[in-house]
């Protein structure tokens, strides 16, 4: 026979609705991942969006026009960017970046690549020095990031206004390697 006195009865009561509140949440921490929500060093891939017809007005009609309303978008005069001019410089970049050989942590670096619609990076990539020139990461780095701000604002594109934090880096097992849960700088 087991007693209980009134403390122990109510540690016992008191534990089994934590119990039931904590066990899902510890389930889901348990699932599987696939490789498509594994982290990787390469940059990620955008989706096709259709583009829209714009109509062309006469110069008659833009003399009777009222100025634009500022909830507009205003369009850009760049040079229309496709989704294969961004993946082939995003090729290159996972290319040049490829080999993460390190003799030390030093050599290990993060870029920021790319641009939301919202603003900052859309990725972060990580590169040794020892194999890949910083000034050439950089310019790459740089030309993906003006190629996807002008994809965005040609396309009136959207996206989540979360800020992604730089990682920090660090030279293991002889590799440079993201470290997870990490950020160098704060939001």
């Amino acid at each position: 026979m087991i007693v209980m006195n009134n403390s122990s009865l109510s540690r016992f009561v008191m534990r089994t609705p934590l119990l039931a509140l904590l066990l899902p949440l510890c389930l889901t921490a348990c699932l599987e991942t696939t490789s498509q929500d594994a982290p990787t060093n390469s940059v990620n891939e955008l989706k096709e969006v259709p583009h829209k017809e714009v109509p062309q007005q006469t110069s008659s009609e833009n003399k009777h026009k009222t100025p634009t309303d500022a909830s507009q978008p205003i369009k850009t005069a760049l040079k229309e960017v496709s989704l294969n001019d961004i993946k082939t410089a995003k090729s290159e970049l996972n290319t040049l970046i490829a080999n993460t050989q390190c003799d030390t942590s030093a050599q290990c670096k993060v870029m920021p690549v790319g641009s939301k619609a919202c603003g900052g990076p859309s990725d972060y990539v990580v590169y040794s020095t020892k194999s890949a020139k910083e000034g050439q990461v950089s310019s790459l780095a740089k030309q993906i990031t003006t190629l996807e701000k002008a994809y965005n604002t040609q396309n009136e594109m959207m996206s989540t206004c979360q800020h992604l934090t730089s990682p920090s880096t660090q030279c293991v097992e002889n590799k440079c390697v993201k470290l997870e849960g990490s950020a160098v700088s704060v939001f």
